[in-house]
């Protein structure tokens, strides 16, 4: 049931480049030009917000040399280039590509002859933060500040785009005036009673993991695929055959490694350093990791191996506190401890946001970047890919300045699939953001399944795409979509030069534009990796296993690290000869599955969970030969052979 093409026809909306004139587009008064739309569809109006209300957003300056830094980053990331690998600092990228400090001085005098009061200008003379009235900003900007209400949820934005003076050409936009448009964390879990009925558990026999136990049927969660199946149930779904395995209690980072052959490789991470950008922030999270790593037999944390950045002004209280943080515990717990994982010596910055919104996670992107903190960065978090230039550009101007200084920058690519629901007809696909930038690498999820306690035999490994089917009245129900990697192909950003001749044009479209993910890591929540830390519900520690994106991408970033020495931009690594030395995942064998008890509408059910399901969906992805847009090139299987296709 499946296609293999991407849905797109003529494309209105610019490429994306640097500097695109596309912020002009729309403009009815020639004398200003537009620095941010208005919100898209952001809910229930509630009327114009009041004057007095007080706002914060970022300006954003104009690359001077765009194009001279985009010509740069191309070459540095060449392997085949006599620049490859020459790296700037931060001080040289400003002095080459940034806007000059005479024109941010200019806008900075307009800014405050607004009425509008601008902070501290970025190092790299990137943006400002910029605080004022709703009156003030309306006046400035020729816009329309209003309320609105959504998902229980009252915010302002703009309902009219905002514009400055044509003069104004350092000013590139203006973001954060638009509220509607909240972050997400890109992680799952699973809903197997057996597993989430011991979240408190503080070790894996109290999990019910039995390593050494011959396998059978058990009520017990699995320490590898296949170890157990439950007692007393009959055939799973079809087209599954026969009964499947139970519930797994997820990875250990030693099973990980071991699987993933990190153990053959002599580095651990020492003297490379791992960013994270989340929003709030976790005051125990040094203590929960190291909880974790005792609990499971790991190496703990050493004293400053994990820095904590907190955003200039603290954090919004309407998102962040003290102990449940914003909800993002369990997020903040899987991107540190992934990377703990993999890379057990590299250290851990985590910068985090104020507030789960863009102009709040460019400034703590920038804070990694501005100062050369760290060798690569990993982020698992987005929303959906909005038609506003001045953002979308705001963020290939960070990334850029990353791939010239030589951090490489990866992001979860979603968990949502196409966002279709597996049913295109009813709803149309739409991409994931950032994940869909060209100027990051986006990394997809699989399904990975161990054969053993070690997790040194890997049985299979394939697309992570989820459906499944729910037994009622002894009788297995339709198959529906659950959740699985994010994929898909741009409406924003025109294919990129490194996947011209290498992606076919039924990932990148009739009008080719950027197709997604670049290469994928397990994500599998059913099979999900093992962390500990406070649930925010509960507000007790405890083991638990989770999945998404989220796992799969921070994992990779300290994968990265272990190259000992920083590789920049991976893209024309991976599109290039060899990709990477990645392991291509293909296929779309419906053969693999789980029977466990969930919950599924307040009851207690018998499920049967499908793995690459897509035979069973409608929609637009799929895990072929080569690219595909479920796991782009493959996985690092080998980690010896992918350290040397990024070194090469």
């Amino acid at each position: 049931m499946r296609t293999h093409l991407a849905l797109l026809g003529a494309v209105t909306l610019a490429a994306g480049a640097i500097g695109s004139p596309a912020l002009a587009a729309g403009n009815s008064n020639s004398d200003r030009k537009v620095v941010a739309h208005a919100a898209q569809s952001p809910g229930h109006s509630l009327g114009v917000a009041s004057g007095a209300k007080q706002t914060s957003f970022i300006v954003t300056f104009r690359l001077r040399d765009a194009a001279g830094a985009e010509a740069f980053v191309k070459s540095v990331s060449d392997p085949k280039s006599a620049q490859h690998g020459k790296y700037l600092t931060p001080a040289q990228f400003t002095k080459r590509y940034a806007a000059s400090q005479a024109d941010v001085d200019t806008a900075l005098k307009w800014l405050r002859a607004q009425g509008l009061k601008p902070g501290k200008v970025a190092s790299s003379r990137s943006y400002v933060r910029v605080t004022g009235t709703v009156a003030a900003v309306n006046k400035a900007f020729g816009t329309t500040i209003s309320s609105y209400s959504s998902g229980g949820r009252t915010f302002t934005a703009p309902a009219k785009a905002a514009t400055v003076p044509a003069s104004m050409g350092v000013i590139a936009g203006v973001v954060g005036l638009d509220q509607s448009h909240e972050l997400h964390t890109t992680n799952v879990r699973s809903d197997e009673q057996t597993v989430t009925a011991h979240k408190d558990a503080k070790s894996l026999t109290a999990l019910g993991a039995q390593p050494n136990a011959r396998s059978g049927t058990s009520t017990a969660c699995s320490s590898y695929y296949g170890q157990y199946k439950l007692p007393y149930i009959g055939k799973a779904a079809a087209p599954l055959k026969g009964i499947q395995a139970g519930s797994m209690c997820g990875y250990s980072p030693q099973q990980m490694r071991a699987a993933r052959g990190i153990d053959k490789v002599a580095n651990t991470g020492k003297g490379m350093k791992v960013g994270i950008t989340l929003w709030c922030n976790d005051p125990r999270i040094t203590a929960d990791t190291n909880t974790w790593a005792k609990d499971l037999g790991f190496k703990k944390l050493k004293a400053g191996q994990l820095q904590i950045l907190l955003p200039s002004g603290g954090f919004d209280s309407h998102y962040c506190d003290d102990e449940a943080s914003g909800g993002v515990n369990g997020e903040q717990a899987l991107d540190v401890q992934s990377i703990h994982g993999a890379a057990p010596d590299a250290g851990i910055v985590y910068s985090a946001a104020s507030r789960p919104f863009d102009d709040a996670l460019l400034a703590s992107l920038h804070a990694l970047v501005d100062d050369n903190r760290v060798d690569a960065i990993t982020n698992s978090w987005g929303g959906s890919e909005e038609n506003d230039p001045a953002t979308n550009d705001a963020y290939s101007a960070v990334f850029m300045q990353a791939a010239a200084q030589g951090i490489s920058v990866l992001y979860s690519s979603g968990d949502a699939g196409d966002n279709t629901g597996g049913n295109q007809k009813k709803t149309p696909p739409s991409a994931d953001y950032p994940a869909a930038n060209p100027w990051i690498t986006a990394v997809g999820g699989t399904s990975l399944a161990t054969g053993n306690a070690k997790g040194s035999s890997v049985l299979w490994e394939q697309a992570w795409n989820t459906s499944r089917s729910v037994m009622g009245n002894d009788t297995w129900g339709a198959w529906a979509y659950r959740y699985g990697g994010g994929g898909g192909v741009s409406s924003y950003h025109a294919e990129p030069y490194y996947q011209k001749g290498v992606v076919p044009t039924r990932f990148t479209g009739v009008d080719p534009h950027r197709a997604y993910p670049d290469l994928a890591g397990a994500g599998d929540p059913y099979t999900g990796y093992l962390i500990g830390y406070h649930d925010e519900t509960s507000g007790n520690f405890g083991l638990g296993k989770i999945g998404g994106t989220s796992w799969s991408s921070p994992w990779t970033a300290g994968t990265v690290v272990l190259a000992g020495k920083r590789v920049g931009f991976l893209n024309p690594a991976i599109y290039s000869k060899g990709h990477a030395g990645l392991t291509d995942v293909k296929g779309n064998g419906f053969t693999h599955g789980f029977e466990v008890y969930a919950t599924v509408g307040g009851a207690s059910v018998l499920t049967t969970v499908g793995i690459n399901s897509q035979n069973v969906q409608d929609q637009t992805l799929t895990s072929d030969k080569g690219y595909d847009n479920l796991t782009g090139f493959g996985v690092p299987s080998s980690t010896k052979a992918f350290l040397a296709g990024i070194t090469q």
